[in-house]
């Protein structure tokens, strides 16, 4: 099982999500999916975003690794109350 499965919450998926992002070559691996595959794939996006808007390192390794699609506006809807 692992860390992302145990995981309590969207929040602790996305620090895992991103602690991977920097860390592993390469991201194909179950752990690495099951950041996003745990029911709430799309709070955990929501909390990565909102990070890489608060921290210029953040977002630069989201582009790096290919995931910078995920800061474009509309990419997904914020939650209520959250300007995109």
């Amino acid at each position: 099982m692992s860390a992302a499965s145990r995981a309590k919450s969207a929040k602790a998926r996305a620090t895992i999500f991103l602690r991977y992002l920097a860390t592993v070559q390469d991201l194909n691996r179950r752990s690495f999916f099951d950041c996003l595959e745990m029911g709430d794939g799309e709070e955990v996006v929501r909390e990565v975003r909102r990070r890489a808007k608060s921290n210029p390192e953040t977002a630069a390794l989201l582009r790096r690794r290919s995931y910078g699609f995920w800061l474009e506006p509309g990419y997904i809807k914020d939650a209520p109350g959250v300007p995109q």
